[in-house]
Protein backbone atom coordinates (compact mmCIF):
# COMPACT_ATOMS: atom_id res chain seq x y z
CA UNK A 1 0.00 0.00 0.00
CA UNK A 2 1.20 3.48 -0.87
CA UNK A 3 1.69 5.93 2.01
CA UNK A 4 -0.48 8.91 1.00
CA UNK A 5 0.75 12.21 2.49
CA UNK A 6 -1.03 14.97 0.58
CA UNK A 7 -2.97 16.24 -2.41
CA UNK A 8 -2.18 18.25 -5.55
CA UNK A 9 -3.79 21.69 -5.45
CA UNK A 10 -2.25 23.39 -8.48
CA UNK A 11 -0.68 22.40 -11.83
CA UNK A 12 1.06 25.00 -13.99
CA UNK A 13 2.91 23.14 -16.72
CA UNK A 14 5.78 21.25 -15.09
CA UNK A 15 5.39 23.26 -11.87
CA UNK A 16 3.10 21.50 -9.40
CA UNK A 17 1.92 22.57 -5.96
CA UNK A 18 0.80 20.03 -3.35
CA UNK A 19 -0.62 20.37 0.15
CA UNK A 20 0.18 18.09 3.08
CA UNK A 21 -2.76 16.60 4.93
CA UNK A 22 -0.76 17.28 8.08
CA UNK A 23 2.73 18.33 9.03
CA UNK A 24 4.89 15.22 8.93
CA UNK A 25 7.80 14.29 11.21
CA UNK A 26 11.22 13.75 9.57
CA UNK A 27 10.68 9.97 9.49
CA UNK A 28 7.61 7.78 9.10
CA UNK A 29 7.33 4.15 10.13
CA UNK A 30 5.19 1.73 8.14
CA UNK A 31 5.11 -2.03 8.76
CA UNK A 32 8.27 -1.75 10.82
CA UNK A 33 10.19 0.07 8.08
CA UNK A 34 11.47 3.60 8.25
CA UNK A 35 10.53 6.01 5.49
CA UNK A 36 11.78 9.55 5.02
CA UNK A 37 9.19 12.29 4.70
CA UNK A 38 9.26 14.34 1.49
CA UNK A 39 12.16 16.78 1.49
CA UNK A 40 14.20 18.87 -0.93
CA UNK A 41 15.55 16.78 -3.86
CA UNK A 42 13.37 13.84 -2.75
CA UNK A 43 10.63 12.27 -4.86
CA UNK A 44 6.91 11.66 -4.53
CA UNK A 45 4.48 10.03 -6.93
CA UNK A 46 0.93 10.61 -8.02
CA UNK A 47 -1.47 8.58 -10.15
CA UNK A 48 -3.29 9.54 -13.32
CA UNK A 49 -5.55 6.57 -13.87
CA UNK A 50 -3.27 3.54 -13.95
CA UNK A 51 -0.18 5.61 -14.75
CA UNK A 52 2.26 6.76 -12.08
CA UNK A 53 3.83 10.20 -12.50
CA UNK A 54 7.01 11.05 -10.57
CA UNK A 55 7.69 14.54 -9.18
CA UNK A 56 10.78 15.91 -7.47
CA UNK A 57 10.53 18.16 -4.42
CA UNK A 58 12.15 21.54 -5.13
CA UNK A 59 10.67 23.56 -2.25
CA UNK A 60 8.47 23.47 0.85
CA UNK A 61 6.79 26.20 2.88
CA UNK A 62 3.90 26.98 5.24
CA UNK A 63 1.05 29.53 5.00
CA UNK A 64 -1.55 30.79 7.48
CA UNK A 65 -5.08 31.01 6.05
CA UNK A 66 -7.98 33.25 7.09
CA UNK A 67 -8.96 30.85 9.90
CA UNK A 68 -5.42 31.09 11.33
CA UNK A 69 -4.81 27.49 10.32
CA UNK A 70 -1.27 26.64 9.23
CA UNK A 71 -1.10 24.82 5.91
CA UNK A 72 2.03 23.10 4.62
CA UNK A 73 2.86 22.95 0.93
CA UNK A 74 5.37 21.38 -1.44
CA UNK A 75 6.65 22.81 -4.73
CA UNK A 76 7.14 19.93 -7.14
CA UNK A 77 8.58 19.48 -10.61
CA UNK A 78 7.43 16.74 -12.97
CA UNK A 79 10.41 14.61 -13.99
CA UNK A 80 9.12 11.30 -15.39
CA UNK A 81 6.94 8.26 -14.92
CA UNK A 82 7.06 4.54 -14.14
CA UNK A 83 6.51 1.96 -16.83
CA UNK A 84 6.70 -1.76 -16.02
CA UNK A 85 8.40 -0.93 -12.75
CA UNK A 86 11.16 1.13 -14.36
CA UNK A 87 11.52 4.88 -14.10
CA UNK A 88 11.60 6.73 -17.43
CA UNK A 89 12.67 10.34 -17.56
CA UNK A 90 10.34 12.36 -19.75
CA UNK A 91 6.93 13.90 -20.07
CA UNK A 92 4.14 11.53 -20.99
CA UNK A 93 1.45 13.21 -18.93
CA UNK A 94 0.96 15.82 -16.22
CA UNK A 95 -0.52 15.31 -12.75
CA UNK A 96 -4.12 16.35 -12.16
CA UNK A 97 -5.53 18.61 -9.47
CA UNK A 98 -6.95 16.82 -6.40
CA UNK A 99 -4.87 13.69 -7.07
CA UNK A 100 -3.12 12.27 -4.01
CA UNK A 101 0.66 12.27 -3.61
CA UNK A 102 2.41 9.38 -1.88
CA UNK A 103 5.86 8.31 -0.78
CA UNK A 104 8.17 6.04 -2.77
CA UNK A 105 8.22 2.41 -1.67
CA UNK A 106 11.07 -0.07 -2.06
CA UNK A 107 10.04 -1.09 -5.56
CA UNK A 108 9.98 2.54 -6.64
CA UNK A 109 13.52 3.10 -5.37
CA UNK A 110 14.71 -0.04 -7.16
CA UNK A 111 13.18 1.21 -10.38
CA UNK A 112 14.74 4.65 -9.88
CA UNK A 113 18.24 3.61 -8.74
CA UNK A 114 18.79 0.15 -10.28
CA UNK A 115 18.98 -1.37 -6.78
CA UNK A 116 17.56 -4.76 -7.76
CA UNK A 117 19.52 -7.53 -9.50
CA UNK A 118 23.02 -8.95 -9.21
CA UNK A 119 24.44 -7.34 -12.34
CA UNK A 120 24.89 -3.86 -10.93
CA UNK A 121 27.76 -1.65 -9.93
CA UNK A 122 27.49 -0.44 -6.34
CA UNK A 123 28.43 3.21 -5.86
CA UNK A 124 27.23 4.33 -2.44
CA UNK A 125 24.16 5.63 -0.60
CA UNK A 126 21.60 8.32 -1.19
CA UNK A 127 22.98 11.46 0.46
CA UNK A 128 19.65 12.29 2.08
CA UNK A 129 18.66 8.74 2.98
CA UNK A 130 21.53 6.45 3.88
CA UNK A 131 19.20 3.45 3.90
CA UNK A 132 18.90 3.69 0.11
CA UNK A 133 21.69 2.11 -1.93
CA UNK A 134 22.71 3.75 -5.19
CA UNK A 135 23.77 1.35 -7.91
CA UNK A 136 24.25 1.65 -11.65
CA UNK A 137 23.56 -0.59 -14.59
CA UNK A 138 27.01 -1.60 -15.93
CA UNK A 139 25.58 -1.64 -19.47
CA UNK A 140 24.93 2.09 -19.15
CA UNK A 141 27.92 3.16 -17.07
CA UNK A 142 30.98 1.20 -18.24
CA UNK A 143 30.50 1.48 -22.03
CA UNK A 144 30.24 5.26 -21.77
CA UNK A 145 32.48 8.30 -21.54
CA UNK A 146 32.76 9.31 -17.87
CA UNK A 147 33.82 12.57 -16.24
CA UNK A 148 34.79 12.83 -12.56
CA UNK A 149 35.37 16.38 -11.32
CA UNK A 150 36.04 17.99 -7.97
CA UNK A 151 38.47 20.14 -6.01
CA UNK A 152 41.49 18.62 -4.35
CA UNK A 153 40.40 16.52 -1.38
CA UNK A 154 36.77 16.29 -2.52
CA UNK A 155 36.94 12.51 -3.03
CA UNK A 156 37.21 12.21 -6.81
CA UNK A 157 40.12 9.72 -6.61
CA UNK A 158 38.04 7.48 -4.36
CA UNK A 159 35.10 7.73 -6.78
CA UNK A 160 37.29 6.79 -9.74
CA UNK A 161 38.79 3.89 -7.80
CA UNK A 162 35.37 2.73 -6.62
CA UNK A 163 34.09 2.50 -10.20
CA UNK A 164 37.20 0.62 -11.35
CA UNK A 165 37.15 -1.78 -8.37
CA UNK A 166 33.50 -2.63 -9.02
CA UNK A 167 34.13 -3.05 -12.74
CA UNK A 168 37.13 -5.29 -12.09
CA UNK A 169 34.97 -7.46 -9.81
CA UNK A 170 32.45 -7.78 -12.62
CA UNK A 171 35.18 -8.81 -15.08
CA UNK A 172 36.50 -11.44 -12.67
CA UNK A 173 33.01 -12.73 -11.98
CA UNK A 174 32.49 -13.44 -15.68
CA UNK A 175 36.08 -14.74 -16.18
CA UNK A 176 36.42 -12.74 -19.38
CA UNK A 177 39.15 -10.84 -21.18
CA UNK A 178 36.65 -8.87 -23.29
CA UNK A 179 36.67 -6.01 -20.81
CA UNK A 180 39.92 -4.16 -20.03
CA UNK A 181 40.96 -0.74 -18.80
CA UNK A 182 44.22 1.20 -19.04
CA UNK A 183 45.07 4.00 -16.61
CA UNK A 184 47.25 6.98 -17.53
CA UNK A 185 48.73 7.77 -14.11
CA UNK A 186 50.58 11.10 -13.80
CA UNK A 187 51.22 10.94 -10.04
CA UNK A 188 52.02 7.24 -9.52
CA UNK A 189 48.87 6.78 -7.42
CA UNK A 190 47.81 3.42 -8.84
CA UNK A 191 50.88 1.27 -8.22
CA UNK A 192 51.16 -1.55 -5.69
CA UNK A 193 47.71 -2.88 -4.74
CA UNK A 194 45.58 0.10 -5.75
CA UNK A 195 42.32 -1.16 -7.35
CA UNK A 196 43.47 -4.79 -7.20
CA UNK A 197 46.46 -6.87 -6.04
CA UNK A 198 49.63 -5.89 -7.84
CA UNK A 199 50.06 -9.26 -9.55
CA UNK A 200 46.66 -8.88 -11.24
CA UNK A 201 47.67 -5.88 -13.31
CA UNK A 202 50.48 -4.76 -15.59
CA UNK A 203 52.37 -1.66 -14.46
CA UNK A 204 54.75 0.36 -16.63
CA UNK A 205 56.92 2.71 -14.56
CA UNK A 206 58.22 4.85 -17.38
CA UNK A 207 61.01 7.36 -16.99
CA UNK A 208 63.16 9.55 -19.22
CA UNK A 209 65.78 10.53 -16.64
CA UNK A 210 67.47 7.26 -17.41
CA UNK A 211 66.66 4.07 -19.27
CA UNK A 212 64.17 2.23 -17.10
CA UNK A 213 63.24 -1.43 -16.97
CA UNK A 214 59.66 -0.94 -18.12
CA UNK A 215 58.95 -0.11 -21.73
CA UNK A 216 55.71 -0.13 -23.68
CA UNK A 217 55.73 -2.59 -26.61
CA UNK A 218 55.16 -0.76 -29.88
CA UNK A 219 55.51 -1.69 -33.52
CA UNK A 220 57.67 1.08 -35.00
CA UNK A 221 55.98 0.83 -38.36
CA UNK A 222 52.63 1.68 -36.76
CA UNK A 223 53.93 5.26 -36.55
CA UNK A 224 53.21 7.22 -39.73
CA UNK A 225 55.17 9.94 -41.48
CA UNK A 226 52.61 12.45 -40.22
CA UNK A 227 53.24 11.27 -36.65
CA UNK A 228 56.96 12.00 -36.98
CA UNK A 229 56.29 15.41 -38.52
CA UNK A 230 54.20 16.22 -35.45
CA UNK A 231 56.57 14.72 -32.86
CA UNK A 232 59.53 16.55 -34.41
CA UNK A 233 57.61 19.84 -34.78
CA UNK A 234 58.80 19.94 -38.40
CA UNK A 235 58.26 23.23 -40.23
CA UNK A 236 55.97 22.84 -43.21
CA UNK A 237 58.16 24.12 -46.04
CA UNK A 238 61.69 23.08 -45.12
CA UNK A 239 61.67 20.28 -42.54
CA UNK A 240 58.48 18.32 -43.33
CA UNK A 241 59.78 17.26 -46.80
CA UNK A 242 62.93 15.91 -45.11
CA UNK A 243 60.93 13.85 -42.61
CA UNK A 244 58.69 12.44 -45.34
CA UNK A 245 61.68 11.58 -47.55
CA UNK A 246 63.31 9.80 -44.59
CA UNK A 247 60.12 7.86 -43.89
CA UNK A 248 59.83 6.82 -47.55
CA UNK A 249 63.44 5.64 -47.64
CA UNK A 250 62.91 3.78 -44.37
CA UNK A 251 60.58 1.45 -46.26
CA UNK A 252 63.31 0.56 -48.81
CA UNK A 253 65.51 -2.54 -48.65
CA UNK A 254 68.73 -2.45 -46.64
CA UNK A 255 70.97 -3.27 -49.58
CA UNK A 256 69.58 -0.33 -51.49
CA UNK A 257 69.88 1.86 -48.41
CA UNK A 258 73.64 1.24 -48.06
CA UNK A 259 74.44 2.94 -51.36
CA UNK A 260 72.04 5.75 -50.58
CA UNK A 261 73.65 6.40 -47.19
CA UNK A 262 77.17 6.35 -48.60
CA UNK A 263 76.30 8.76 -51.41
CA UNK A 264 74.65 11.08 -48.91
CA UNK A 265 77.73 11.16 -46.64
CA UNK A 266 80.11 11.66 -49.57
CA UNK A 267 78.01 14.46 -51.05
CA UNK A 268 77.98 16.18 -47.65
CA UNK A 269 81.78 16.16 -47.66
CA UNK A 270 82.10 17.31 -51.28
CA UNK A 271 79.58 20.12 -50.77
CA UNK A 272 81.40 21.30 -47.65
CA UNK A 273 78.33 21.01 -45.40
CA UNK A 274 80.26 21.44 -42.20
CA UNK A 275 77.55 21.37 -39.51
CA UNK A 276 75.64 18.61 -41.22
CA UNK A 277 78.66 16.34 -41.65
CA UNK A 278 79.80 16.68 -38.05
CA UNK A 279 76.22 16.05 -36.88
CA UNK A 280 76.13 12.85 -38.94
CA UNK A 281 79.50 11.71 -37.66
CA UNK A 282 78.56 12.42 -34.05
CA UNK A 283 75.13 10.82 -34.11
CA UNK A 284 75.79 7.90 -36.45
CA UNK A 285 79.44 7.20 -35.83
CA UNK A 286 78.74 3.61 -34.76
CA UNK A 287 77.52 2.83 -38.27
CA UNK A 288 80.20 4.69 -40.25
CA UNK A 289 83.85 3.91 -40.91
CA UNK A 290 86.45 5.88 -42.81
CA UNK A 291 85.14 9.31 -41.77
CA UNK A 292 87.16 10.06 -38.64
CA UNK A 293 90.10 11.64 -40.53
CA UNK A 294 88.07 14.24 -42.40
CA UNK A 295 88.52 17.81 -41.20
CA UNK A 296 87.16 21.18 -42.26
CA UNK A 297 89.42 23.96 -43.57
CA UNK A 298 87.84 27.28 -42.62
CA UNK A 299 89.76 29.42 -45.11
CA UNK A 300 89.16 27.17 -48.09
CA UNK A 301 85.65 26.34 -46.79
CA UNK A 302 86.15 22.71 -47.76
CA UNK A 303 86.85 19.34 -46.17
CA UNK A 304 90.24 17.66 -46.40
CA UNK A 305 91.53 14.25 -45.42
CA UNK A 306 94.48 14.07 -43.02
CA UNK A 307 96.61 10.92 -43.23
CA UNK A 308 99.46 11.21 -40.75
CA UNK A 309 101.22 14.39 -41.95
CA UNK A 310 99.63 14.47 -45.40
CA UNK A 311 96.55 16.54 -46.17
CA UNK A 312 94.42 15.55 -49.14
CA UNK A 313 92.08 18.22 -50.57
CA UNK A 314 89.21 17.86 -53.06
CA UNK A 315 91.26 19.49 -55.83
CA UNK A 316 93.59 16.48 -55.73
CA UNK A 317 91.04 14.60 -57.77
CA UNK A 318 91.59 10.84 -57.81
CA UNK A 319 93.47 10.83 -54.53
CA UNK A 320 90.59 12.54 -52.72
CA UNK A 321 88.11 10.23 -54.47
CA UNK A 322 90.13 7.25 -53.25
CA UNK A 323 89.80 8.25 -49.55
CA UNK A 324 86.12 8.93 -50.08
CA UNK A 325 85.77 5.44 -51.50
CA UNK A 326 87.03 3.97 -48.23
CA UNK A 327 83.94 5.24 -46.41
CA UNK A 328 81.74 2.34 -45.39
CA UNK A 329 78.21 2.30 -44.03
CA UNK A 330 76.46 -0.43 -42.06
CA UNK A 331 72.69 -0.35 -41.88
CA UNK A 332 71.31 -0.18 -38.30
CA UNK A 333 69.14 -3.13 -37.31
CA UNK A 334 67.23 -1.12 -34.71
CA UNK A 335 64.29 0.60 -36.45
CA UNK A 336 64.69 3.80 -34.44
CA UNK A 337 68.38 4.10 -35.33
CA UNK A 338 67.52 3.22 -38.90
CA UNK A 339 64.98 6.01 -39.17
CA UNK A 340 67.41 8.45 -37.55
CA UNK A 341 70.00 7.44 -40.13
CA UNK A 342 67.45 8.05 -42.86
CA UNK A 343 66.68 11.45 -41.42
CA UNK A 344 70.32 12.51 -41.54
CA UNK A 345 70.71 11.14 -45.05
CA UNK A 346 67.59 12.94 -46.23
CA UNK A 347 68.89 16.16 -44.67
CA UNK A 348 72.14 15.76 -46.61
CA UNK A 349 70.21 15.23 -49.85
CA UNK A 350 67.93 18.19 -49.17
CA UNK A 351 70.91 20.45 -48.50
CA UNK A 352 72.19 19.66 -52.01
CA UNK A 353 68.87 20.89 -53.37
CA UNK A 354 69.47 24.35 -51.94
CA UNK A 355 68.05 24.15 -48.42
CA UNK A 356 70.33 25.88 -45.92
CA UNK A 357 71.76 23.44 -43.42
CA UNK A 358 70.98 25.93 -40.65
CA UNK A 359 67.31 25.13 -41.28
CA UNK A 360 67.94 21.40 -40.95
CA UNK A 361 70.24 21.06 -37.96
CA UNK A 362 67.50 22.09 -35.44
CA UNK A 363 65.36 19.26 -36.81
CA UNK A 364 68.19 16.79 -36.30
CA UNK A 365 68.79 18.04 -32.76
CA UNK A 366 65.13 17.52 -31.92
CA UNK A 367 65.28 14.06 -33.50
CA UNK A 368 68.26 13.09 -31.34
CA UNK A 369 66.42 14.16 -28.19
CA UNK A 370 63.09 12.62 -29.19
CA UNK A 371 64.56 9.27 -30.22
CA UNK A 372 66.62 9.15 -27.04
CA UNK A 373 63.39 9.48 -25.05
CA UNK A 374 61.65 6.94 -27.30
CA UNK A 375 64.32 4.35 -26.50
CA UNK A 376 63.66 4.85 -22.79
CA UNK A 377 59.89 4.37 -22.89
CA UNK A 378 59.15 2.13 -25.91
CA UNK A 379 60.21 -1.37 -26.87
CA UNK A 380 60.12 -1.41 -30.66
CA UNK A 381 60.79 -5.13 -30.82
CA UNK A 382 57.32 -5.84 -29.41
CA UNK A 383 53.72 -5.51 -30.55
CA UNK A 384 51.33 -3.02 -28.97
CA UNK A 385 48.59 -5.61 -28.57
CA UNK A 386 50.79 -7.23 -25.91
CA UNK A 387 50.61 -4.14 -23.69
CA UNK A 388 48.20 -5.78 -21.21
CA UNK A 389 50.39 -8.91 -20.97
CA UNK A 390 47.31 -11.15 -20.77
CA UNK A 391 45.84 -9.16 -17.87
CA UNK A 392 42.77 -6.95 -17.82
CA UNK A 393 44.28 -3.92 -16.09
CA UNK A 394 47.23 -1.85 -17.25
CA UNK A 395 48.73 1.19 -15.49
CA UNK A 396 51.10 3.53 -17.33
CA UNK A 397 52.92 5.80 -14.87
CA UNK A 398 54.24 9.07 -16.28
CA UNK A 399 55.40 10.88 -13.14
CA UNK A 400 59.05 10.45 -14.11
CA UNK A 401 58.93 11.32 -17.77
CA UNK A 402 59.46 14.77 -19.24
CA UNK A 403 56.72 17.08 -20.47
CA UNK A 404 57.08 16.08 -24.12
CA UNK A 405 56.63 12.39 -23.34
CA UNK A 406 53.66 13.15 -21.07
CA UNK A 407 51.96 14.46 -24.21
CA UNK A 408 53.26 11.93 -26.72
CA UNK A 409 52.87 8.65 -24.79
CA UNK A 410 49.12 9.00 -24.01
CA UNK A 411 48.45 10.09 -27.62
CA UNK A 412 50.28 7.05 -29.03
CA UNK A 413 48.51 4.70 -26.59
CA UNK A 414 45.06 6.15 -27.34
CA UNK A 415 45.65 6.10 -31.10
CA UNK A 416 47.01 2.53 -31.02
CA UNK A 417 44.06 1.23 -28.97
CA UNK A 418 41.58 2.96 -31.27
CA UNK A 419 43.19 1.56 -34.43
CA UNK A 420 43.42 -1.92 -32.92
CA UNK A 421 39.74 -2.00 -31.91
CA UNK A 422 38.73 -0.58 -35.27
CA UNK A 423 40.48 -3.44 -37.06
CA UNK A 424 39.03 -6.03 -34.65
CA UNK A 425 35.46 -4.97 -35.37
CA UNK A 426 35.82 -5.57 -39.14
CA UNK A 427 32.36 -4.39 -40.05
CA UNK A 428 30.54 -6.44 -37.39
CA UNK A 429 27.53 -4.91 -35.69
CA UNK A 430 29.03 -4.79 -32.19
CA UNK A 431 32.64 -4.56 -30.94
CA UNK A 432 34.44 -7.74 -29.87
CA UNK A 433 36.19 -6.07 -26.95
CA UNK A 434 35.70 -3.03 -24.71
CA UNK A 435 38.66 -0.99 -23.48
CA UNK A 436 38.27 1.98 -21.13
CA UNK A 437 41.09 4.52 -21.22
CA UNK A 438 41.29 6.27 -17.83
CA UNK A 439 43.11 9.62 -17.58
CA UNK A 440 43.55 10.92 -14.05
CA UNK A 441 44.60 14.59 -13.74
CA UNK A 442 43.26 14.98 -17.28
CA UNK A 443 43.83 18.76 -17.35
CA UNK A 444 47.52 18.04 -17.88
CA UNK A 445 47.05 16.88 -21.45
CA UNK A 446 43.47 17.74 -22.45
CA UNK A 447 43.51 21.48 -21.84
CA UNK A 448 42.96 24.26 -24.35
CA UNK A 449 46.35 25.73 -23.50
CA UNK A 450 49.49 25.30 -25.61
CA UNK A 451 47.68 26.02 -28.85
CA UNK A 452 50.14 25.95 -31.72
CA UNK A 453 52.32 23.28 -30.07
CA UNK A 454 52.22 20.38 -32.52
CA UNK A 455 52.42 17.56 -29.95
CA UNK A 456 49.61 19.05 -27.85
CA UNK A 457 47.39 19.65 -30.85
CA UNK A 458 47.97 16.05 -31.90
CA UNK A 459 46.99 14.83 -28.41
CA UNK A 460 43.77 16.84 -28.58
CA UNK A 461 43.06 15.49 -32.06
CA UNK A 462 43.57 11.87 -30.99
CA UNK A 463 41.43 12.14 -27.84
CA UNK A 464 38.83 14.12 -29.76
CA UNK A 465 38.49 11.22 -32.17
CA UNK A 466 38.26 8.75 -29.28
CA UNK A 467 35.43 10.61 -27.56
CA UNK A 468 33.52 11.24 -30.80
CA UNK A 469 33.94 7.86 -32.51
CA UNK A 470 35.30 5.44 -29.91
CA UNK A 471 31.86 4.16 -28.86
CA UNK A 472 31.40 2.44 -32.23
CA UNK A 473 34.54 0.36 -31.73
CA UNK A 474 34.35 -0.33 -27.99
CA UNK A 475 36.73 2.37 -26.74
CA UNK A 476 35.60 4.67 -23.95
CA UNK A 477 37.24 7.53 -22.10
CA UNK A 478 37.14 8.25 -18.38
CA UNK A 479 38.64 11.59 -17.29
CA UNK A 480 39.18 12.90 -13.77
CA UNK A 481 40.24 16.45 -13.01
CA UNK A 482 40.07 19.17 -10.38
CA UNK A 483 39.66 21.87 -13.04
CA UNK A 484 36.96 21.05 -15.60
CA UNK A 485 37.29 24.58 -16.98
CA UNK A 486 40.83 23.74 -18.11
CA UNK A 487 39.69 20.76 -20.18
CA UNK A 488 38.61 21.19 -23.78
CA UNK A 489 34.85 21.92 -24.09
CA UNK A 490 34.71 19.27 -26.82
CA UNK A 491 35.81 16.61 -24.34
CA UNK A 492 33.48 17.81 -21.57
CA UNK A 493 30.42 18.08 -23.81
CA UNK A 494 30.77 14.56 -25.21
CA UNK A 495 30.82 12.79 -21.84
CA UNK A 496 27.86 10.54 -21.09
CA UNK A 497 28.03 10.31 -17.28
CA UNK A 498 29.23 12.86 -14.75
CA UNK A 499 30.32 12.55 -11.11
CA UNK A 500 30.50 16.10 -9.75
CA UNK A 501 32.19 16.61 -6.38
CA UNK A 502 32.68 19.94 -4.65
CA UNK A 503 33.62 22.79 -6.97
CA UNK A 504 34.03 26.40 -5.87
CA UNK A 505 35.62 28.11 -8.86
CA UNK A 506 32.93 29.97 -10.85
CA UNK A 507 34.56 29.03 -14.16
CA UNK A 508 34.46 25.32 -13.27
CA UNK A 509 30.81 25.53 -12.23
CA UNK A 510 29.89 27.41 -15.40
CA UNK A 511 31.62 24.79 -17.55
CA UNK A 512 29.57 22.07 -15.84
CA UNK A 513 26.40 24.16 -16.19
CA UNK A 514 26.87 24.39 -19.95
CA UNK A 515 27.92 20.79 -20.51
CA UNK A 516 25.61 18.75 -18.26
CA UNK A 517 22.16 19.04 -19.78
CA UNK A 518 20.67 16.68 -17.19
CA UNK A 519 21.35 18.96 -14.20
CA UNK A 520 19.15 21.85 -13.15
CA UNK A 521 20.13 25.01 -11.31
CA UNK A 522 18.94 23.62 -7.99
CA UNK A 523 21.47 20.81 -8.20
CA UNK A 524 24.27 23.05 -9.43
CA UNK A 525 23.74 25.52 -6.58
CA UNK A 526 24.65 22.79 -4.07
CA UNK A 527 28.00 21.91 -5.68
CA UNK A 528 29.93 24.45 -3.58
CA UNK A 529 28.88 22.95 -0.23
CA UNK A 530 29.40 19.23 -0.83
CA UNK A 531 31.55 17.48 1.77
CA UNK A 532 34.39 15.05 0.87
CA UNK A 533 32.93 11.90 -0.68
CA UNK A 534 29.65 13.56 -1.60
CA UNK A 535 28.82 14.15 -5.23
CA UNK A 536 26.06 14.63 -7.77
CA UNK A 537 25.78 11.88 -10.37
CA UNK A 538 24.05 12.56 -13.63
CA UNK A 539 23.95 11.09 -17.10
CA UNK A 540 22.73 8.22 -19.21
CA UNK A 541 23.33 5.63 -16.44
CA UNK A 542 21.13 7.53 -14.00
CA UNK A 543 17.47 8.31 -14.42
CA UNK A 544 17.76 11.60 -12.55
CA UNK A 545 20.59 13.74 -11.14
CA UNK A 546 21.19 12.14 -7.75
CA UNK A 547 23.10 13.19 -4.65
CA UNK A 548 25.15 10.31 -3.30
CA UNK A 549 27.83 9.56 -0.78
CA UNK A 550 30.36 7.34 -2.52
CA UNK A 551 31.42 4.40 -0.34
CA UNK A 552 35.06 4.39 0.68
CA UNK A 553 37.17 1.80 -1.10
CA UNK A 554 38.82 -0.81 1.12
CA UNK A 555 42.08 0.59 2.44
CA UNK A 556 44.14 -2.08 0.66
CA UNK A 557 42.84 -0.97 -2.74
CA UNK A 558 42.97 2.81 -2.29
CA UNK A 559 45.29 4.93 -4.46
CA UNK A 560 48.11 6.81 -2.74
CA UNK A 561 46.27 10.15 -2.68
CA UNK A 562 45.13 10.48 0.94
CA UNK A 563 45.17 13.82 2.77
CA UNK A 564 48.22 14.52 4.92
CA UNK A 565 47.60 14.25 8.69
CA UNK A 566 50.17 16.11 10.79
CA UNK A 567 48.98 15.57 14.36
CA UNK A 568 46.97 12.73 15.91
CA UNK A 569 46.73 9.03 15.26
CA UNK A 570 49.15 8.06 12.48
CA UNK A 571 50.07 11.75 12.17
CA UNK A 572 53.24 12.69 10.32
CA UNK A 573 54.67 14.51 13.35
CA UNK A 574 53.87 11.60 15.67
CA UNK A 575 55.73 8.94 13.71
CA UNK A 576 59.40 9.06 14.67
CA UNK A 577 60.31 6.83 11.75
CA UNK A 578 59.55 9.74 9.45
CA UNK A 579 62.07 12.12 11.05
CA UNK A 580 64.43 13.41 8.38
CA UNK A 581 67.57 15.41 9.07
CA UNK A 582 68.78 18.07 6.65
CA UNK A 583 66.46 16.90 3.86
CA UNK A 584 68.54 13.73 3.45
CA UNK A 585 66.28 11.58 1.31
CA UNK A 586 67.07 8.39 -0.52
CA UNK A 587 67.99 8.88 -4.15
CA UNK A 588 64.61 8.96 -5.95
CA UNK A 589 66.25 7.52 -9.05
CA UNK A 590 67.56 4.49 -7.20
CA UNK A 591 65.66 1.27 -7.82
CA UNK A 592 64.47 -0.89 -4.95
CA UNK A 593 66.80 -3.67 -6.06
CA UNK A 594 69.77 -1.29 -5.96
CA UNK A 595 68.88 -0.20 -2.42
Amino acid sequence: MDTIVGQIVEVRGLAVKAKFFQLLPPYLFSNGKREISPRINGFVKTRVGLDVVVCQVIGEYSQIDEKSDINHFLDLKVCGYFENGKFIQGLRMLPIVSANISLFDENDFEGMYCIGGDETISLGHDLFDDSKLIKADPNKLIPSHIGIFGNTGSGKSNTLTKILVEYNSLIKKHSTNCGKFLIIDFNSEYSNDAICPKDEKTIYKLETRKSGKDKIPLDFESLTEDDFCIFLAATEKTQTPVVKRAYKNFKSKKDEAKDYYKKAVISTIREGKRSLFFSIRYALGDYLSGVSNFYYHSQQMAFYYKDKEEKIFPDQGEKFAEVLGKIKVSVPEDPLNRFLFELYAASATESQNGTFEDFLTPLLSRADKLFSDFRKVFDFSGKFQKIFQEKNICVVQLSRVNRDMQEIVPAIIADSIFNRLEKMKKGEETPKQVINLVVDEAHRILSDDDKGVSTHENTMKVFGRVIKEGRKFGMFLCVASQRPSDISPTIISQLHNYFIHKLVNPQDIERIRKAVAYMDNNSLDLITILAPGECIVSGTAFQMPTFIYVDRVDKAYRPTSADVVLIGENGLFENQNHNIDNFELDDPDQDEEEK
